[in-house]
């Protein structure tokens, strides 16, 4: 297996057995980590840390590809966020967008993002049926609403529709 690039590992993360966070997790590689990529899968990236010698996938936004001597900003502790939140932090340290610097020019721009799928992926999806009934167990009764709404002292109230709207 030959990696398509390199990367640095730019927040510590945790590395799994297949690209899914059921899958187990086989270690963890530290911010800094140089590593090979070998192959993407939805928001995940196949990754083999020499210092390491551990192969898995990681979260797509915890690496950046590296292009010779690039510096990467890294962030040295876990995010205990999830993952939406440590993506938005990511985004926002590595563009500056929220840096106290008033300077009008921009050494670079970062752009994260988790890639879409290809023509030929979305032509050969299948559903995936075990999938949605291990989804099924996140769904909510009203039994359990209402035992949620007793719990928290909330009130219902009533709010006026949109003028015009009906809705």
């Amino acid at each position: 297996m030959q990696a398509d690039q390199q990367g640095i590992v730019v927040r510590q993360a945790k590395v799994y057995a297949d690209a899914n966070s059921a899958s187990g997790q086989v270690g963890k590689v530290a911010a800094g980590t140089r590593v090979s990529i070998f192959e993407r899968r939805g928001g995940w990236q196949e990754i083999f840390s020499e210092e390491r010698s551990m192969i898995g996938w990681v979260r797509s936004y915890q690496v950046r590809e590296s292009k010779g001597g690039s510096q990467v900003i890294t962030a040295q502790k876990e995010d205990s966020r999830g993952f939406l939140s440590g993506l938005a932090a990511l985004s926002r340290k590595a563009s500056g967008f929220f840096t106290q610097d008033n300077s009008a020019t921009s050494s670079g721009t970062a752009t994260i993002g988790v890639r879409g799928l290809s023509e030929a992926e979305i032509n050969s999806a299948q559903a995936n049926f075990e999938e949605l009934e291990k989804m099924k167990k996140y769904t909510s009764s009203g039994k359990r609403m209402t035992s949620f709404v007793e719990a928290g002292g909330l009130n219902a109230n009533a709010v006026a529709h949109i003028p015009g709207t009906g809705k």
